[in-house]
């Protein structure tokens, strides 16, 4: 931990992860006015601190500090106050044409009942956003039981002839290929498209974080024969690990990461994801990329190389220096 985030308040928090007290509000089921009210006492229950953690998608550690110990203490969390097993969050992603920088500019939820999305305090400070026109009002939440048509067009229909092609090559099943699914499963990259919808990870109990994406930039590993990378993909097994290699080299992306198998490269780590797995990195967090779903030539390019990231939860194989204690 950083002397500066040594003594932050609530508030800075919040607006550090880039929620707003709306969008923490509806998580944890109270209004905005409860959740300023939160921020400012002075005192609170632990759990009451827990629940406002985690709606942000974080996790409450209490770290003790005494001449004979120093340990981390347990904080035990009710069976009922843990997320909805249906519950998906993802973070809309624009790309500023100017600075070219992406921007994290929304939240989209859902809740296991309804889709809900509203914008970022980022999106309604940065001059150079506009809102989208499905969401015109910046400081609006948006509600809706089924999935908005600004995202639903992102995402296979089940009205399209191929539409069975698609779901059988992301490993889905008719049932499983549900709107929220789709869109955490299938997001791709087109330099043409400045708008990214970003599933956030899945923690299980013990910590660890799973994400699931599609490999980039397939058909580009050999542009001269993307047979040969097809054939290397076609021959993967589930489970297969891949290393990560740093592409400094890269005239556009100096942080872009390549996903290999043996040595054989067979796409990029996705753009959207490289400042989340460079600060993974950075803080000694052991990752493991491996095959999910390897498709042949019969789908698309940006469906051949489904892929599941692993990460350790803190301090289990490597030193997180945000969590650990001052010297």
């Amino acid at each position: 931990m950083t002397p500066g985030e040594q003594n932050l308040s609530l508030s800075e928090l919040r607006r550090r992860i880039g929620r707003s007290q709306a969008e923490v509000a509806l998580a944890i089921g109270t209004t905005q006015s409860g959740v300023s009210r939160l921020e400012r006492q002075p005192d609170m229950l632990l759990s009451t601190l827990d629940e406002y953690v985690s709606a942000m998608g974080g996790r409450l550690r209490l770290l003790i500090e005494h001449p004979a110990v120093s340990a981390e203490l347990a904080v035990l969390r009710r069976e009922h106050d843990r997320r909805e097993p249906d519950r998906r969050e993802y973070r809309v992603i624009w790309q500023d044409p100017d600075s070219r920088s992406l921007v994290h500019v929304g939240w989209l939820v859902f809740t296991g009942d309804e889709f809900v999305f509203s914008y970022t305090d980022e999106a309604r400070t940065r001059a150079s956003f506009k809102p989208f026109p499905a969401f015109s009002t910046l400081d609006q939440i948006y509600r809706s039981p089924t999935l908005f048509p600004f995202f639903e067009a992102r995402i296979a229909s089940a009205a399209d002839s191929g539409f069975e092609a698609v779901i059988d090559a992301l490993g889905l099943s008719k049932e499983q290929a549900t709107p929220a699914e789709l869109l955490a499963t299938s997001s791709s990259e087109s330099p043409h498209d400045t708008i990214q919808v970003v599933p956030e990870p899945v923690e299980v109990p013990d910590g660890t974080l799973v994400r699931r994406f599609l490999v980039s930039g397939v058909r580009h590993v050999d542009e001269q024969r993307p047979e040969r990378v097809s054939r290397a993909i076609e021959r993967l097994k589930p489970g297969r690990e891949l290393r990560v290699v740093p592409e400094p080299s890269n005239p556009t992306q100096p942080r872009a990461l390549q996903l290999a198998a043996g040595r054989t490269v067979v796409g990029w780590v996705p753009t959207y994801l490289l400042d989340e797995i460079h600060n993974y990195l950075e803080k000694g967090r052991l990752l493991k990329f491996e095959v999910e779903r390897a498709n042949g030539s019969s789908v698309s390019w940006h469906l051949r190389l489904l892929c599941k990231l692993t990460v350790t939860p803190p301090n289990q194989g490597g030193e997180d220096e945000e969590d650990s204690p001052p010297a």
